[in-house]
């Protein structure tokens, strides 16, 4: 009888393990929510527009980065990279403004929305058939009460170069400052670090009674050289044998090279025993950002004997 429950249990637990593989990847695709309060916000008119484009192009690149010289960023831009370039237009600099992408508030949050309360420019260099270049700016703040923008000072928010094959992404390469633009161009492509995740899963007690509440700690490791902007973290725990306990939540921490993030759960688990899948991915960018995927982590919680 013992070794047929034991059986019956693997059975069911094993089953369960699919269902949640499958859940997990689906959870994957998007995070819906409410709207926030700002996509009531339009873009604003050309001629705002225009005046937000040029303040950032006549914003001195010292301001940018203190390193640089006191002449305007588009200036500095074409100085410094158009000898270099492959491809040399009219408009060397490529500019436009658009709310400023993935937003997410805190260093660990639970949710991304698309956009958030900012507008930013972005210059674009197509600096060769391989690599163009990529600016983003940040120019204005909504204002919730009004419904409206409010002009800042612009901001670097980021700089980066992707690697392109015609119109496709291959990869992209994070840049410091933005007097490291002239060496970082020359790195070859085979060299751009790269993002790697490292997964451990604990919980206390080790082995519970039935009906105790168990801690869930999930830590996870970035090991490679490359800043995960936004780390992907599913977490599914599933006590045995009730669905209506079972937790599915999604992190998105910031993890630097040889950095973690740790996220902690806790969960009763009638019966002393359950699971844990946890999956990792790069989160939400706009720019492309390779990654291996890995197989899910998976544990087994045994009961107390």
């Amino acid at each position: 009888m013992i070794a047929q429950r034991a059986f019956a249990w693997r059975i069911t637990w094993i089953s369960a393990f699919a269902a949640s593989v499958i859940a997990i990847a689906a959870a994957a695709s998007a995070q819906d929510g409410p709207a926030p309060w700002w996509s009531r916000l339009q873009v604003p008119n050309a001629r705002v527009l225009a005046v937000l484009l040029d303040r950032v192009q006549h914003t001195p690149a010292s301001a940018f980065d203190p390193g640089l010289p006191q002449v305007p960023l588009e200036s500095w831009l074409f100085d410094a990279l158009a000898w270099r370039a492959e491809v040399v237009r009219a408009r060397f600099v490529d500019w436009s403004v658009s709310f400023c992408g993935g937003y997410a508030e805190g260093e660990n949050p639970s949710i991304v929305t698309a956009s958030g309360p900012e507008l930013c420019a972005e210059g674009t260099v197509q600096f060769s058939g391989e690599r163009s270049i990529h600016l983003v700016v940040k120019v204005a703040d909504a204002v919730r009460d009004e419904l409206t923008w409010r002009p800042i000072v612009p901001s670097l928010r980021e700089v980066y170069i992707e690697q392109m094959n015609g119109l496709s992404r291959i990869d992209s390469l994070d840049v410091p400052k933005i007097g490291d633009l002239p060496d970082m161009l020359q790195l070859p492509f085979d060299q751009w670090p790269q993002i790697d995740f490292d997964t451990t899963i604990t919980w206390d007690p080790p082995k519970p009674l039935p009906g105790q509440s168990v801690r869930f700690s999930v830590l996870v490791r970035n090991t490679g050289k490359r800043s995960a902007d936004r780390a992907w973290i599913t977490l599914k725990i599933g006590p045995c044998c009730d669905n209506h306990l079972e937790v599915n939540r999604d992190w998105f921490p910031k993890i630097a090279p040889g950095g973690s993030a740790r996220v902690e759960w806790e969960v009763p688990l009638p019966q002393g025993r359950g699971f844990v899948i946890v999956s990792v991915k790069p989160g939400p960018s706009a720019k492309k950002v390779p990654y291996r995927a890995k197989d899910p982590s998976v544990v087994m919680v045994p009961p107390r004997e």
